[in-house]
């Protein structure tokens, strides 16, 4: 039987003994609890994230999507586990989680197991946590029909096998992770809480409630308000072959589309019709009004159905850039020009050449520009930190499971 790379020692110094291979209901039973007397309440109805693992529904999507009775809905207690038979981008087989939380109600498209004696459901949750795990425990068992559903029984879901070891050793195991995933969650929590932090700042900088002073101390010319026509000229520059084709990321402006990881197919033939952008060029696409505005950060071209604006001597872009991608400017002065609805919506350019925007001197610009960019600089550095814890615990569950 194969063994993991990494095992811990018991307590006195022994090995622990040999994991062992069986069927998945020598640990698991099925929970058939339904919400019959109705003692839950749509208040209590729990959904299941394969990043976040069981939440309540309200809590984490901000609304119920409940029908109009809960009464067949499944009980899932505390230390219960669910499995969802709804295919995921990373988990086309659905996915398998441990409520940590209070005991709630799950949709009848779940599947709810209790834990025996011989496993805890930490351990569980922590074996089918790596994707390439859970979807090779499922992918024998699922038969996915016509319109995507999953045909699987619970008695079916509990016969496949799976390779674990005495209860001492899970404990151990889940203790050492649990630390690991502490230590994750609390950088998650200081990325969230440095990106407020900036949002809080841009408001008082874009508002003027915060000003700054130029280096001598004295108070820089008041703000005026120039139309985007006046500040940026739309550019239109094709048959620009030479230039390399570049994707838009929300958020991250663009990169070359062949260091891309998306996978976009389009007709090189068709390159002449692109537009072509020099670096620090905004770009207008078709989702500016849910996003915002995107920089290039790197001359090459962009697709036709892109319009790409270029600064005047007055425009310093990097403070123009988080200006365009605050909520004041989406959801205030850019929702003027957006028509049509759902999917539906598109930008109206004119209207939108009329825009007037906020235009400070060009060294309070650059000033603005800076310090937000030292938020940026945080942010980044501890999204590089639990990218890195992230990946530790990837390895982790790579090497101590089988």
């Amino acid at each position: 039987m194969q063994m993991p790379k990494l095992r811990f020692m018991a307590d006195d110094g022994n090995d622990f003994p040999e994991w062992e291979e069986n069927s998945l209901s020598l640990f698991l039973k099925e929970n058939k609890l339904r919400n019959a007397d109705l003692r839950f309440g749509k208040d209590d109805v729990l959904s299941v994230s394969g990043d976040y693992g069981v939440v309540n529904q309200i809590e984490f999507q901000g609304r119920s999507f409940v029908g109009k009775s809960v009464q067949q809905y499944r009980i899932l207690p505390h230390n219960g586990i669910v499995y969802t038979k709804s295919p995921l981008k990373a988990n086309p087989y659905g996915i398998i989680k441990a409520n940590k939380g209070e005991d709630g109600i799950v949709s009848t498209l779940y599947a709810v197991f209790d834990c025996k004696d011989n496993i805890i459901p930490e351990f569980i949750e922590l074996y089918f946590d790596l994707d390439e795990r859970l979807n090779k425990y499922l992918k024998p068992l699922v038969n996915i029909g016509a319109k995507h559903d999953m045909k699987i029984s619970n008695e079916r879901f509990l016969s496949g096998s799976v390779c674990f070891p005495s209860l001492p050793e899970q404990r151990k195991i889940a203790t050492f992770l649990s630390t690991v995933d502490e230590i994750i969650a609390t950088t998650e929590a200081e990325v969230s809480a440095w990106e407020e932090r900036k949002k809080g700042v841009m408001q008082k900088l874009f508002s003027q409630e915060v000003r700054f002073k130029a280096d001598d101390g004295s108070d820089y010319p008041e703000w005026e308000e120039k139309k985007l026509g006046e500040l940026f000229t739309r550019i239109v520059e094709k048959n620009r072959m030479d230039l390399s084709p570049l994707t838009i990321i929300q958020g991250k402006g663009t990169v070359r589309r062949a260091d891309s990881d998306r996978r976009i197919t389009y007709d090189r033939k068709g390159l002449k019709n692109y537009k072509a952008v020099k670096k620090n060029d905004f770009i207008v696409h078709l989702r500016s009004f849910e996003g915002g505005l995107e920089i290039a950060n790197q001359d090459g071209i962009v697709s036709p159905a892109y319009h790409v604006y270029r600064g005047n001597a007055d425009v310093y872009p990097r403070f123009y850039y988080p200006y365009f991608r605050s909520n004041n400017f989406i959801h205030g002065r850019l929702a003027i020009c957006v028509t049509g609805v759902r999917d539906g919506k598109n930008i109206e350019m004119d209207t939108f050449d009329e825009l007037l925007l906020p235009c400070p001197c060009i060294e309070e610009q650059q000033k603005i520009a800076n310090c937000l960019s030292s938020f940026d600089d945080v942010i980044n550095q501890t999204k590089t930190e639990l990218a890195a814890w992230q990946e530790f615990k990837k390895g982790l569950l790579q090497q101590m499971f089988v």
